[in-house]
């Protein structure tokens, strides 16, 4: 029972650091920003993210431009 509890254990914590990881990829683009996070801006790792008004125009340009 300890050595199954121990694995789930070390799956979570993979799942969350990989997860962090793709998170500090993503806030490091100029239209998104990191909502929770390690470190400036979500720079170490980064959980939540969103896309800012920056992020927001460049979509919108692009739809204009592949019209």
């Amino acid at each position: 029972m300890k050595k199954s509890s121990i694995l789930i254990g070390v799956i979570i914590l993979a799942v969350l650091l990989v997860w962090g990881l793709i998170g500090s990829m993503e806030a490091a683009k100029i239209g998104i920003n990191c909502d929770i996070g390690i470190g400036d801006d979500g720079s170490a790792l980064c959980w939540k993210w969103h896309q800012n008004i920056l992020g927001n125009i460049g979509d919108a340009i692009n739809q204009v431009i592949d019209k």
